[in-house]
């Protein structure tokens, strides 16, 4: 981490009428995590300036990075461990499209490092899941050296607080598998894992994510669509049709097209667009409003 982009140049990021520039508070909405910032576009230049006091990990991603639920969750366990000493802030390259732009993104998922107004690549790519804690440390020895006091945990020293909980072996084990592009491997982790513990909201979305990628590895995404196209009641050219729609970030076309096919289908059409359909809410998360949604359309199709 020693040749910083510079400066972020904000010049291309023009505030709405009535906007404050430089207001005070987060750079965004709050986030999932405790040390977390959501960032938006009237946001960014508090974002760099808030950097004099605490480094920030940017993490610029979106939902068509299929592990990359997985990996802000890690990173989000990993920012939280070390009680405030730095933080972490989210961009949604589809939704923020000009601040991933004005901060040169060229592929996601995108982490930086924002230090003294200064921001730095780290990776474009996931990282493993061995290498966060390392980084962090890291990151806070190259604050310290440039005389920045970073705070304590609440209550109790930096150097006490508790090591962060590792993930359950099998969920881990199917992290590397991904990592190694072994997808069946990830699979069957996956799904030993929801066999122990059937409740495990992480590797449900693990195992509906690896799924997807597992059934849209090697595709020609335009010959996918076009077959599509041409066959609208084709179930089987629809649901993969679907399944690149939602590697492509594209969520509420997914759920559309194969809600589209509930109407006068038979049981056996109906049966695999619910299935398909559950899996793909997997992956959004049951927090997306667009999954609640297509939820209670799919309840009226059906029943």
């Amino acid at each position: 981490m020693t040749d910083p982009y510079g400066i972020i140049d904000l010049a291309s990021l023009k505030k709405p009428t009535g906007a404050a520039a430089g207001s005070g508070g987060a750079a965004g909405s709050s986030a999932p995590g405790t040390h977390e910032v959501a960032v938006t576009e009237q946001g960014l230049e508090q974002l760099v300036a808030d950097s004099q006091r605490i480094p920030t990990l940017l993490l610029v991603t979106s939902s068509r990075v299929p592990e990359g639920q997985a990996y802000l969750d890690a990173m989000r366990r990993a920012v939280d461990a070390k009680g405030g000493a730095l933080r972490l802030a989210t961009v949604d390259a589809d939704t923020q499209q000009r601040v991933a732009a004005a901060l040169r993104v060229q592929q996601l998922p995108t982490l930086m490092l924002l230090l003294m107004g200064q921001v730095q690549p780290i990776a474009e790519a996931v990282l493993p899941l061995s290498e966060i804690e390392p980084l962090l440390t890291q990151i806070l020895d190259v604050a310290r050296q440039q005389g920045m006091e970073l705070p304590e945990a609440e209550g109790q020293d930096a150097a006490q607080m508790p090591a962060e909980e590792p993930l359950p072996p099998l969920v881990a084990e199917a992290y590397e598998a991904i990592e190694a592009g072994n997808f069946d491997a990830a699979v069957t982790a996956f799904e030993k894992q929801l066999d122990q513990a059937p409740a495990d909201a992480e590797a449900k979305a693990g195992l509906a994510t690896v799924q997807l990628m597992r059934r849209t590895q090697g595709v020609d995404l335009e010959s996918v669509r076009t077959d599509a196209a041409n066959s609208p009641r084709d179930l089987q050219a629809q649901l993969l049709a679907a399944d690149v729609d939602m590697l492509g970030g594209h969520v509420d076309d997914a759920f559309g097209r194969l809600l589209d096919l509930l109407r006068g289908a038979d049981q056996e059409t109906k049966d695999a667009v619910r299935a398909r359909l559950l899996e793909l809410f997997e992956i959004a998360g049951s927090g997306d409003p667009r999954v609640a949604a297509a939820r209670k359309r799919l309840a009226n199709l059906l029943y």
